[in-house]
């Protein structure tokens, strides 16, 4: 290619299209601002998702701390890279200082709710309230969470739904973190039986239908109590503990249900139904002269069609 060439591809890649005080935005600044940002993108995505998810495989530390180094790790090669970068397209840090001022304008005049998410998700990272891999409850919604963003936090259900959580409620709201320690939760089974069944034998049998399904532990150990006496039935609770099913406890749920309903049938123990007594007060007499007077009214006459 002749020199004239280039000279206009360098006259065109200096063109002046926007003039902020001493700086200038030309497309040359433009090609290479995108290529920075296409640059730290995969260079974030390179670290978080090859090398330290990589590294902390085989290590033996829970998931959601695995998430939170990685995204961390992505969040310090953003700012590291445009430190770096940003001198070389052509932008200084006393503009840098006017841009967050106008951030900061901005922040005041309606970007709160995004600033607050935003330091929010910072917040979930490092402090770990609450983590990626956690069972939680949110009011009537209760799931995992898959993913910690900048703003929300992904929850999804038992229904494969998902729900988007602002970081701001996981930090300020009340949230039940049913995994915060370990991912040991402890269900609650109702069970009433007839008032003609042995309390003891009751007791045998639910803790036997516990010992024998494969998702409650032997420790903690299961156990029954006696919690009352109903209008139609005595009242038991087995609890138990489970760590493989927490995810689907309306199939926990539903299985041990029905080991119990088996199990009382085959011992031949009722579970009753509420049942009431009805007595019928009888009234006063009717005598035979009102008889008779009942007898006297006329019928009314009926008209042919």
């Amino acid at each position: 290619m002749d020199a004239p060439f280039f000279d206009d591809l360098s006259q065109a890649l200096g063109m002046t299209l926007l003039e902020v005080g001493d700086f200038r935005v030309t497309p040359l600044f433009l090609l290479k601002f995108v290529v920075l940002f296409v640059a730290l993108v995969a260079l974030s995505r390179f670290v978080r998702r090859r090398l330290v998810l990589r590294l902390l495989r085989n290590a033996e530390i829970d998931p959601g701390v695995k998430y939170a180094v990685a995204r961390i790790a992505a969040y310090g090669v953003w700012v590291l890279g445009l430190l770096i970068g940003l001198p070389l397209v052509g932008i200084q840090l006393n503009s840098l200082l006017v841009a967050f001022g106008a951030v900061g304008i901005g922040i005041g005049l309606g970007l709160q709710k995004i600033a607050e998410n935003f330091i929010s998700g910072m917040i979930l990272l490092f402090a770990r309230p609450v983590k990626v891999g956690d069972r939680v409850r949110l009011g009537d919604v209760e799931g995992t969470i898959i993913e910690i963003q900048g703003r929300v936090t992904l929850v999804r259900d038992n229904n494969n739904v998902v729900y988007l959580v602002p970081n701001a409620t996981l930090v300020s709201d009340l949230v039940v973190n049913l995994t915060h320690n370990d991912r040991v939760v402890r269900y609650v089974f109702d069970v009433g039986v007839s008032y003609n069944a042995d309390p003891k034998t009751v007791k045998e049998l639910l803790l036997t239908v516990a010992s024998e399904h494969p998702a409650l532990l032997d420790d903690p150990p299961p156990d029954v109590l006696f919690v009352g006496f109903g209008d139609s039935s005595i009242n038991f609770k087995l609890r138990g503990y489970c760590k493989e099913m927490i995810e689907i406890p309306d199939q926990l749920k539903s299985e041990i249900n029905f080991a119990i309903w088996y199990a009382l049938k085959e011992a031949g123990i009722e579970i009753p139904f509420p049942q009431r007594d009805l007595h019928i007060k009888s009234g006063p007499a009717v005598t035979g002269s009102r008889l008779a007077t009942v007898a006297k009214v006329p019928k009314p006459p009926q008209t042919g069609v």
